[in-house]
Parts: C-alpha cells; sequence; structure tokens
C-alpha cells in the first residue's frame, strides 16, 4: 500500500490494539499460534500509529524505531511463514507500476468522490429528518510532512531512507501477511491455514479489499482500485511473494514522486485522522 496506511482515530487503533488479545479467545489454540506470525507485525505498526499520531511532527524521527521493531517481529516469525519469493518477479513489477500509476493518476477523482458520497448520504438522511446521522468526511488530503523542511539536510536525508526503505520493503511484507495471508484466507474458514494461498471466494475478495480500503482515508477510493489488482494477482499467482512485491514496487514509486515532486500529501500520518503509510 502505498501505504502504506489506516485512517482510524487514534483512540479507535488503542482499542483495537487492546482487544484482539482478548478477541483471540474465540480462536482455537493451534489457530492463534498460526496466526500471530500473520498479525503481530500489522498489529505492532498500529500500536506505534497511535503513538505517532500525538507527535505529528516526530513522525520521521519515530518512523526507524517503528520499522526496525517491526522487521524484528519479522525475523522472529520467518520460519513459521509461507515461502514469500516472488515466482513471477518481472510482472510483479509490472504489476506494482501499474498500480502507481493508477493512484497518482485518479487521486484527484478520489476526493471529488469524497464531497460526492458525504452530499448525497447527508441529504438522504436528513430528508429522513435524521440530521444526527450526517457525516463529515475526510474531503481535503491529510497534511504533507516533508522531512527536509523539517530537519537539516544529512538528517532529513537519513530520515527519509529509512522511510523509503520501510515503505517498500517492510510495509508491504506486513500488510499482505494481514490482508491476504491471513484475512482473506480466515473469512473462507477459521482455521485459515488450511485454506491455500489465492483461494477466491467472492465474499472474502471483497470484504479483504474494503477493508483494505478503509484503512487509507480519504484516499480509500484508490486503494480500492490497486486493493483490486493485488487482489487478483494473488488469486492468479498463489503467491504472497508476488504480491508484496507488487505492493512494494507502488510504494517505492508513491515515495520518489512524492520526493521529485515535493508534494508530501501521500506519506503523510494525520489530518484529520491518523493514517497508515
Amino acid at each position: 500500500m502505498p501505504r502504506g496506511c489506516v485512517a482510524v482515530p487514534a483512540s479507535g487503533i488503542v482499542k483495537f490494539a487492546l482487544a484482539f488479545p482478548r478477541c483471540s479467545g474465540i480462536f482455537p489454540r493451534k489457530m492463534k499460534s498460526q496466526a500471530w506470525p500473520f498479525v503481530t507485525p500489522l498489529l505492532l505498526f498500529m500500536v506505534f500509529l497511535s503513538v505517532e499520531s500525538f507527535f505529528p511532527n516526530q513522525h520521521y524521527a519515530l518512523y526507524p524505531i517503528k520499522t526496525l521493531l517491526v522487521v524484528a517481529i519479522l525475523a522472529w516469525y520467518w520460519r513459521a511463514l509461507p515461502p514469500l519469493t516472488p515466482t513471477a518477479p518481472m510482472l510483479s513489477v509490472a504489476v506494482g507500476i501499474i498500480g502507481i500509476i493508477l493512484w497518482i493518476g485518479l487521486d484527484p477523482w478520489a476526493m471529488r468522490l469524497n464531497v460526492l458520497l458525504e452530499e448525497l448520504f447527508n441529504r438522504a438522511v436528513s430528508s429522513l429528518g435524521l440530521d444526527s446521522w450526517c457525516l463529515s468526511l475526510d474531503t481535503v488530503h491529510p497534511i504533507g510532512r516533508n522531512p527536509f523542511a523539517l530537519y537539516p539536510p544529512i538528517y532529513a536525508w537519513t530520515l527519509f531512507a529509512f522511510r523509503l526503505l520501510g515503505i517498500s520493503l517492510v510495509v508491504p511484507v506486513m500488510e499482505e501477511l494481514f490482508w491476504r495471508g491471513f484475512l482473506m484466507r480466515w473469512l473462507i474458514r477459521d482455521d485459515f491455514a488450511s485454506v491455500p494461498l489465492g483461494t477466491y471466494q467472492p465474499v472474502s475478495f471483497c470484504v479483504t479489499t474494503a477493508c483494505f480500503a478503509s484503512v487509507h482515508g480519504p484516499e480509500w477510493p484508490l486503494a480500492v482500485v490497486v486493493g483490486i489488482i493485488y487482489g487478483i494477482w494473488f488469486v492468479r499467482t498463489k503467491s504472497l511473494g508476488n504480491v508484496m512485491l507488487a505492493h512494494g514496487v507502488t510504494n517505492l514509486l508513491l515515495a520518489l514522486y512524492c520526493l521529485m515532486t515535493n508534494d508530501w500529501h501521500f506519506l503523510s500520518i494525520v489530518s484529520p485522522a491518523s493514517a497508515l503509510r
């Protein structure tokens, strides 16, 4: 993902992080041991995200710590994970390039769609006398955090390098383990490990894509489009490594686009809500 992403209030992230271990009691013991390698990296990332939301200007300074801790968790569980070597690297790179073209190209339309949906929904509930149900969606881009405006050049380049490595190497692995390695299979069967990777089931595919998109804040329409492409590629190749590579290429090119254009809103963390990227 580009994002990298979660547009959930910080309090909501904390509640999720605290509730997950208790909720996991509904899972059989064997399943819990199988699920943790897929779930823990993203869970840890979300906890740190909640902390960062209180210190938005320290996002780049905190990012290396968060990234290294997630890498440590991934290394700890590495032997429990399925093979992650891409089986179609060149085509996966092409999928990632398609993803970034669509993400950047459709970005202006995402904001317009948010405005339209907010207006239609609020009109509908107001006509029913339910004014308290009116929503205020995120209809503006999150604030961009330019590290070169926050830190001296040597520190800015160092922190941006960590950001680049994190978003292109760590985030895709962490996210795809959870979204398509765990959730997409768990929605098919509680014993998710018995479901072959890349198994297609319409409800599971759509719910996973919707959840993936929902954590990208006002850019959710972009995440729907790119998420469908990632999902199709996963189903087609049955390989987490392929979709991780595609995801990583998209994120890498997105970060480089921000650097070259000095448009940092794609690498935002807050405003108006926390965002995982």
